[in-house]
Formats: structure tokens, C-alpha cells, sequence
């Protein structure tokens, strides 16, 4: 995982790097394996929320709302390229390929950031 990625929280850093292996596992994918590895990426991604949700519950995260309707933005894309791709493969492959990665990195940057700095603030990471 690339550095400028790295939120020095280890549980956080640890899924984001499982993330990043999984979505290039998909973009390797071929057609067979395809829509089996993005709906991984989707449960993983859904894993990785909630646990992230979980703590900013249980920690009273000051920006959990907005966090958590970024999660529900970016699952919800991930859904429809999905339902897509099953009908219109190019359309899911091009989301993988072209989009997934940058959302993936814009939410850290932008988004969990704001999370890491909170639970490191706080002696909570």
C-alpha cells in the first residue's frame, strides 16, 4: 500500500491493503471469475464499514453521519456497477478499472483521515 495511503492505524491500514489486493485480483479477473471477485470486493467493503462504523459508535466520532452516508454513496455505486456488469460487462470492468481505485483513495484521503486523527488524538487507535 502506497505510503500517502497509510493512516498508522493498524486496523484501518490493514483493511485498506486488503482492499487494494482484492481490487487487483478483479482487474486481473478473467470473465469467468469477474463478478465473483467484485462481489468479494463488495462483502469486504461492507465488512470494512461496518467495523468502521462500529468504532466510530462506540468512540462518539463527531463526523459519523457524514461518514457513514459516504459509505452508504460508495456501496451503492459498487451495488449498481455490479447489477450492471452482469448485464453489461464493459460497464463493470470500467468501474473497476477506471473509478474504483480512485473513490477507494479520495475516501481515505478526505474521509478516514478525519477518523484516524480523531482516534489518534484521543490515545483510541
Amino acid at each position: 500500500m502506497p505510503d500517502t495511503l497509510r493512516l498508522n492505524i493498524p486496523s484501518m491500514d490493514t483493511t485498506h491493503k486488503e482492499f487494494l489486493e482484492i481490487l487487483e485480483r478483479v482487474k486481473a479477473a478473467d470473465t469467468r471469475d469477474f463478478l465473483s471477485l467484485f462481489n468479494t470486493l463488495i462483502e469486504h467493503t461492507q465488512e470494512h464499514f461496518a467495523f468502521e462504523e462500529d468504532m466510530m459508535q462506540r468512540y462518539n466520532f463527531y463526523g459519523r453521519q457524514e461518514h457513514m452516508d459516504e459509505h452508504a454513496n460508495l456501496l451503492g455505486e459498487m451495488h449498481y456497477f455490479y447489477k450492471k456488469a452482469k448485464r453489461i460487462p464493459v460497464l463493470g470492468r470500467s468501474y473497476i478499472n477506471d473509478y474504483a481505485l480512485e473513490k477507494f483513495t479520495r475516501h481515505i484521503i478526505n474521509i478516514d483521515s478525519q477518523l484516524a486523527m480523531f482516534l489518534k488524538e484521543n490515545h483510541l487507535g
